[in-house]
């Protein structure tokens, strides 16, 4: 079930409102707004992405995949130095004479 989210407009005394509601689809959404919060108004009703409550992780792997790739290739240039040394020496020089 996705997460929605909108402005509602709950009458004169509360005015706009951020409302959040569950709902499979944007029609169901729509009445729960209505239902549940009494809007009279919805505008810019958006489903949420990346909200945790189907149970999924929201927890980002992504910059521990950057560190582990940095780590794995200094190691690799470590370990292959006499290969490496070679190959960074012929990517300054390319890099240097490209900007002559």
């Amino acid at each position: 079930m996705a997460r929605w989210v909108a402005k509602c407009w709950l009458g004169s005394q509360a005015g706009y409102q951020e409302c959040e509601v569950d709902a499979a689809t944007i029609g169901g959404a729509k009445q729960q707004l209505q239902r549940i919060y009494g809007a009279e108004q919805i505008i810019n009703l958006r489903e949420v992405r990346g909200s945790g409550s189907s149970g999924g992780s929201s927890f980002d792997l992504g910059p521990f995949v950057w560190i582990l790739l940095i780590l794995f290739g200094i190691g690799l240039i470590v370990q292959y130095w006499y290969i490496a040394l070679p190959i960074i020496a012929l990517l300054v020089a390319l890099a240097i004479y490209g900007m002559m």
